[in-house]
C-alpha cells in the first residue's frame, strides 16, 4: 500500500482511535469485535482520481497477498508488518473503517499471538474484499 500517494493526508486522519475500547475493557479475547467496515464509506476515497484509485486497488491487492502468504507461513511479524503498514495507508486516503479492522486485528494478533486470532484475520480478510469491490465498481 506504500504506493499510495502522501498528497492524500489531512489532519483529521491522523487523529484516529486505533483500540476498540470494548475489547480494552474486556478479558475474554476470544470473542472479536465487530468490524467496522460495514459502516458508511459514502465520502471515503471519493477525492481519489480514478489513477489513484486503480493503484489503492493493486496496492491493497498485493498487500492482502502478502498478508495471506505471511499468514500461511506463520510469520507473525510479516502479518503484523503488512497490517500495520495498510493501516496506515488506509487512514491516509481516508478509509478509516477499513484501517480500524487492521487496527483491530493488529491488537488481536499482537496480544493473542496468530495461532489464536483465526477470526480476526478471516474478518480482517473480508472487510478488505469488500473494499475492493466497492473500488473496483468506481475504477
Amino acid at each position: 500500500m506504500q504506493d499510495v500517494l502522501l498528497r492524500q493526508a489531512t489532519p483529521e486522519s491522523h487523529i484516529v482511535h486505533f483500540w476498540d475500547t470494548r475489547m480494552a475493557r474486556s478479558k475474554d479475547f476470544s470473542v472479536v469485535p465487530e468490524m467496522q467496515a460495514a459502516s458508511s464509506h459514502a465520502a471515503a476515497g471519493s477525492a481519489l482520481s480514478a489513477q489513484d484509485r486503480r493503484v489503492l486497488i493493486e496496492s491493497v491487492t498485493r498487500d492482502l497477498e502478502s498478508i495471506d502468504a505471511a499468514w500461511r507461513g506463520r510469520d507473525e511479524a510479516g502479518v503484523l508488518e503488512r497490517i500495520h503498514s495498510l493501516k496506515g495507508a488506509l487512514f491516509i486516503v481516508g478509509e478509516h473503517a477499513t484501517a480500524h479492522d487492521c487496527g483491530v486485528a493488529e491488537q488481536f494478533i499482537r496480544m493473542q499471538g496468530l495461532s489464536a486470532c483465526d477470526q480476526a484475520m478471516q474478518q480482517l480478510k473480508a472487510s478488505l474484499r469488500r473494499l475492493l469491490q466497492r473500488y473496483e465498481r468506481r475504477a
